[in-house]
């Protein structure tokens, strides 16, 4: 690799994690960040129950060991975690322009990252404390690793099955993810090759494994935290467990997720089969060695969304940048087609198709964009200060739903409620009684009581409500659906 080859690659990251900074969230953004929190703050143990998860299974140690490089440098924990993730969006905008460079040229390339970087989904997942444009970086990395070592022998292939297993550290689900990825790097080597390779990605997973068991109670404690934690993904989310209703859910949320991260470049993708049925004699049939990559690629983790679980829109960072990749690959397919001044105008277009999302993110309020961010951050510090100065923590119960350990992190003197429907809808009621004369603190902002309570709300900020009423002792709170009441027990 040439320096000047090398030179747009650093300007890409660069450029993409500056662009990141202007948005970067200032508080902890949801549940699994405060988990985050608690394993840099507290030290790092992963467990299933909620109480000593430091982080949830299966830990991501190397990526709480990245973060807390950053807190030794003096960031606090939101901060460390949040640079994490504009280093990881950066990175994986560069791998995206490799990539796509080397299977479709420079311009291609060059807008495939412009592209990916704009996404308003990859944006915003840049700029809070959440591992998700790591797993993305971390996916575009290893597919560009495994689709070069494929072809140049056994040393190549040791090397990006221990890179395989090592990077699983950061996030173990990329194991699942690219499992079929790696197989397809390995179809040209016999059996004994395959063996060393796979003996090569052990080595890897043992670099994290070791650490994590050992501050985890132990290989025993720690593998009974996973299974038990997979078990409830399984029976909680999946079809499999649950039927139509998971399906209907995994397949809506899904699509909206891609939908987000890809806006304008679908366009490039639906274009590319047109185009390519118009320039059969250009480089033969598409569905080949390169296609067979891109689909060991990136249909192992949307099957898997689809089936079996997708709880986060930043899931989809696993497969978007191989899909920001493709784009690359249609740009060129059209492009050998409209030769001349109209390829020129074809690229201009491409181009501006990737640059319009960002409008999306910068100047609207759309719930991928900077400005949900900054209501996040507003909308948390104005609650907490109210409830603070206005609520006895022995007298108080804050009752919260997704923001519940946002809660407990930024409210530790008070008793906090979760309020936790069942997530198909149909489940039983669930009750709580009041022991004594009691504040009820609505945290959750959508989170509504059935009528006939004398509910007050107040604004503590523009545009921030909350809400609270008093029950008796003897009194029980009924949840149930999204909605909770009160009821006396006499």
């Amino acid at each position: 690799m040439t320096v000047r080859w090398l030179l747009p690659v650093i300007a890409i990251a660069v450029a993409v994690a500056a662009s990141r900074l202007p948005f970067a969230a200032d508080h902890l953004w949801a549940w699994d960040s405060v988990l985050y929190a608690r394993a840099l703050e507290r030290g790092f143990h992963v467990d299933f129950e909620m109480a000593g998860q430091r982080p949830q299974p299966p830990g991501y140690i190397l990526y709480l060991a990245l973060a807390n490089l950053f807190r030794a440098l003096g960031a606090d924990t939101n901060a460390a975690l949040v640079i994490v993730s504009i280093l990881s969006s950066g990175v994986g905008a560069a791998a995206v322009f490799v990539l796509g460079r080397r299977l479709a040229g420079a311009t291609p390339g060059a807008i495939s990252a412009l592209a990916y970087s704009c996404s308003p989904l990859a944006w915003m997942y840049a700029s809070v404390a959440y591992p998700y444009t790591l797993l993305g970086a971390a996916s575009v990395i290893l597919a560009a690793l495994f689709r070069h070592a494929r072809d140049l022998g056994p040393r190549w292939w040791a090397f990006a099955s221990f890179a395989f297993g090592l990077a699983s550290g950061f996030r173990q689900d990329l194991l699942l993810l690219l499992g079929i990825l790696w197989l397809w790097m390995l179809a040209p080597a016999d059996w004994r090759r395959r063996a060393l390779s796979a003996a090569c990605v052990g080595a890897g997973i043992l670099i994290w494994l070791v650490p994590t068991a050992a501050l985890s109670g132990g290989l025993a404690g720690y593998a009974t935290a996973l299974v038990r934690q997979t078990d409830q993904v399984y029976s909680t989310y999946s079809i499999q467990a649950q039927g139509l209703n998971a399906l209907s859910y995994n397949v809506r949320f899904t699509i909206d997720a891609l939908a987000w991260g890809l806006l304008g470049t679908s366009i490039v993708l639906a274009g590319a089969g047109l185009a390519h049925v118009a320039s059969r004699s250009a480089r033969g049939p598409f569905i080949g060695e390169q296609g067979r990559f891109f689909a060991a690629w990136l249909l192992p983790g949307l099957v898997f969304y689809l089936t079996v679980h997708i709880g986060e829109s930043g899931y989809i960072l696993s497969i978007l940048p191989g899909m920001y990749v493709l784009a690359a690959v249609s740009i060129a397919e059209i492009g050998r087609v409209i030769l001349g001044r109209p390829r020129l105008a074809w690229h201009a277009l491409a181009a501006a198709l990737a640059l319009a999302p960002a409008l999306s993110f910068t100047a609207s309020a759309e719930r991928f964009s900077g400005s949900t961010i900054r209501a996040h951050d507003v909308a948390l510090t104005a609650r907490v200060a109210y409830v603070k100065a206005n609520f006895a923590t022995d007298r108080t119960i804050v009752l919260a739903r997704e923001d519940f350990l946002l809660v407990r992190h930024y409210l530790p003197g008070y008793r906090a409620w979760l309020f936790d429907p069942e997530p198909y809808r149909g489940g039983m009621a669930k009750s709580k009684k009041a022991m004594h004369t009691t504040t009820i603190v609505i945290f959750t902002e959508g989170l509504q009581p059935r009528p006939g309570l004398q509910v007050k709300e107040i604004e503590v900020a523009p545009g921030v409500p909350l809400s609270y009423f008093t029950v008796e002792a003897g009194e029980v709170i009924e949840f149930s659906g999204e909605r909770f009441m009160v009821r006396d027990t006499q």
